[in-house]
């Protein structure tokens, strides 16, 4: 029997792309590999930008400073740029690339420094070394732009380093005055690094909080992925869409129970492999009729299926379990007579209805939805009851009473006789869904 519905329903298990499962480890765990995918190639026009700035450098005359050494910088960044845009486009050296690209950034911001110091007497009175702090700012900026803190401290410190070593090696040449740098040199100087300190601070501070509220983005992401995963479609709509509508609240619901007896023997026959494969089948099929029903997959439990309908009144809910019940079972108990149903294998079903809680619990650890109260732990007893007289479908005669005349016509319905510690047991009976109920053809599977 579920060998046919594996056969008619042959799709793989779900995936979101080449050999990945769909469900991965927590995006915020990976962080500076979520936050860089692709950033070098949508880095692209602040580079060009960067790169504009050092060619007008280098075709200007301003100050002191080597115009072969603009060049040189020139050519050295637009290379790093290309090859970086390279690299993401075809996913190569994402683990180093940032570093070698940080690493060289960094290099050049120094050497454009270094090379606007003043040399001499003369150039004490120019301001070409604040001028030369402007590429050093952008490329901070820019490596910030990668949301990776190690990377910004990285870039910031090769600065800070070079330029002291600099101004250490400046203010022992001989190129100046013999009493040393001026106070307007002394001062100039420490402003600028100061301000490169501080605007290195600020980015790093940027970089941190930027990263906690992705962060909090990716993981809110996650969770609601998760609950489009495994909370029933519909309510994770619900609560991707707002989680207000997926409270607990008191609402009246109809439960459809389908279960299959005998599955354990099913186990032992049959290899472990295909009784997976035949029970994912069987949820699947389940899961399709009912939600082509309206109703709610509520959760899987071993080789049952427990269904929720909780929209509309009362008597339409009532009415799509019993459609949804009819769709599932015709269909199945037409194949039990196919050699391929070990003996005793067959499908049952439980219908019940009453007020019960329901909504997204959520403990802080784990978020599930669930329905919780009397009416469903009633029926598990109802299923027990059922079991203990061998019945295929049973229905509480609270849920009989909701169905329109015309659906009670359709159904070949017997009290079942109460025994002795049934007091908790609402009263049932065992259903039959006579021929003029059938909603589908018998075998087939939509």
């Amino acid at each position: 029997m579920l060998s046919l519905i594996r056969r008619r329903d042959p799709r793989p298990p779900e995936s979101d792309g080449p050999n990945r499962p769909l469900l991965g480890r927590h995006p915020a765990s990976g962080l500076p590999e979520y936050l860089e995918n692709d950033f070098d190639r949508r880095a692209l026009v602040p580079r060009l930008l960067v790169l504009a700035i050092l060619g007008a450098g280098a075709l200007l005359e301003y100050g002191h400073g080597h115009r072969e050494g603009h060049w040189i910088v020139l050519v050295v960044y637009g290379l790093t740029t290309v090859v970086l845009a390279l690299s993401s486009r075809f996913g190569v050296g994402r683990s180093w690339l940032p570093w070698a690209a940080t690493v060289t950034d960094a290099a050049l911001a120094v050497y454009v420094i270094a090379d606007h110091l003043p040399r001499d007497a003369h150039d004490l009175f120019l301001a070409t070394d604040a001028v030369s702090l402007l590429p050093a700012i952008l490329l901070l900026i820019q490596t910030g732009m990668r949301l990776r803190r190690d990377l910004v401290a990285a870039f910031a410190g090769i600065v800070a380093g070079g330029w002291l070593t600099a101004l250490a090696l400046l203010t022992h040449s001989a190129s100046l005055p013999a009493t040393g740098p001026t106070p307007a040199f002394a001062f100039r100087q420490t402003l600028g690094f100061l301000s490169f300190a501080v605007a290195a601070g600020f980015v790093l501070y940027a970089v941190h909080r930027t990263r906690l509220a992705w962060a909090a983005v990716l993981k809110a992401r996650w969770d609601r992925m998760l609950l489009s995963r495994f909370l029933p479609e519909g309510i994770a709509a619900e609560v991707v869409a707002s989680e207000e509508t997926a409270e607990v609240t008191e609402r009246h619901a109809c439960l459809l129970a389908v279960d299959i007896r005998g599955f354990s023997a099913l186990t032992r026959e049959r290899p472990g492999r295909e009784v997976i494969d035949d029970l994912m089948a069987f949820r699947r099929f389940v899961h399709d009729a009912v939600s082509r029903h309206g109703g709610i997959v509520d959760k899987y439990l071993g080789d049952g299926v427990l269904a929720v309908f909780l929209d509309g009144s009362p008597e339409e809910q009532a009415a799509r379990a019993f459609d949804a019940a009819n769709e599932i079972l015709r269909p199945l108990n037409t194949w039990r007579s196919h050699d391929e149903m070990p003996s005793g294998t067959h499908v049952i079903a439980t219908l019940h209805c009453g007020f019960v809680l329901a909504g997204v619990f959520d403990d802080g650890r784990r978020a599930e939805f669930t329905v919780l109260g009397p009416a469903m732990n009633a029926l598990p007893r109802m299923e027990r009851r059922s079991k203990q007289a061998n019945l295929g479908v049973v229905a509480s005669k609270r849920f009989l009473r909701l169905l329109t005349p015309s659906r009670r016509a359709r159904l070949d319905a017997r009290p079942v006789e109460r025994r002795p510690g049934d007091e908790d047991v609402p009263d049932i009976l065992s259903v039959r869904f006579t021929e003029a109920g059938a909603t589908v053809q018998e075998g087939t599977v939509h």
